[in-house]
Formats: structure tokens, C-alpha cells, sequence
């Protein structure tokens, strides 16, 4: 009878453990690195401001970042815009779906581009500046639609 006991105490325990194991849900954001073009126009105040740049995005478990290359159109002045948003505590929310801190934007030293003009086009992924939420869904091998609430989609290119 103590074996018995002690057999069933252990597929108790296993059991358990197997619906832990299967039942949370996984967290872990897969390591992405995709580049995209991205042209937009937003109207502003004086004018149009037109944005062609490449856009760089890097996803590692739960940090990353966006890297931003590539020439503003202001009805006064071109610019040119070199900016990194650096992303941290990322969240798996679900399938596609993934939730970052918004760590620093680092501007480089070749941007010429100023922080209102930037946030122009900044404010469309996010609406707080302290996190963006990225929908990333594969179409294909190494393709792959991105988008945020607050965004128009775009297809991004692994490398």
C-alpha cells in the first residue's frame, strides 16, 4: 500500500507540473532584426513634412530598438534624421503582439533634425512616450507586417 501511495503521490505531482508547464502562457519575444522603407506625409501647421527613412528594427527577448535613418521634407528646410529608440521590459501580450518600455531616444550627432519634427512622426507609433506596443506578424520567411495602434502598417525585411 506505501508504494502504491507513493507512485500515485508522484504522478500527482507530475501531473500537476505538466498543466504548470503547459498551461502559462510563454513570454519570450523571438529575437527579430528587419529593415523597411517607410515614406510618410504629415500635415502639420505651416505645411507638409515628409518623412523617407529606413527604419531598423531589433527585437532581443525583452529589450530592443528602432533606428530611424533618412531625410524629413519641412516646407522651410530639409533635414536630415538619425534617431535610436532603445526599448526595454518588452511583454508578450499575445501572438503577435508585444509591449515595450520606452528606455531613451538617443539622437546622433549627424541628426540635424529637431525634437518637435521627430516627435511628428515619433507620436504616431505611441501616445505616451514612455512605451510602444508592436504588432509583428510574419507573412512569410523573413517578411514580415509591422504595426502599432497608433500606425499604418508597413512590411519590414529580416536580415
Amino acid at each position: 500500500m506505501n508504494k502504491i501511495g507513493s507512485f500515485a503521490a508522484v504522478l500527482g505531482i507530475l501531473a500537476v507540473l505538466g498543466f504548470i508547464f503547459f498551461t502559462i502562457p510563454d513570454h519570450h519575444i523571438a529575437s527579430l532584426k528587419c529593415k523597411a522603407f517607410n515614406r510618410t506625409t504629415i500635415d502639420v501647421e505651416n505645411g507638409a513634412l515628409v518623412f523617407s527613412v529606413v527604419e531598423n528594427l531589433q527585437l532581443y527577448n525583452k529589450e530592443g530598438m528602432i533606428q530611424y535613418e533618412g531625410y524629413v521634407k519641412a516646407p522651410k528646410e530639409n533635414t536630415y534624421l538619425e534617431r535610436t529608440v532603445y526599448l526595454s521590459e518588452g511583454v508578450k501580450v499575445d501572438n503577435e503582439t508585444y509591449t515595450f518600455k520606452i528606455a531613451k531616444i538617443v539622437s546622433s550627432p549627424l541628426n540635424t533634425t529637431s525634437d518637435d519634427t521627430f516627435n511628428q512622426m515619433w507620436l504616431e507609433n505611441t501616445s505616451d512616450n514612455q512605451s510602444v506596443t508592436l504588432n509583428v506578424k510574419k507573412i512569410k520567411e523573413n517578411v514580415f507586417v509591422m504595426s502599432s495602434p497608433y500606425s499604418p502598417q508597413f512590411t519590414c525585411v529580416g536580415y
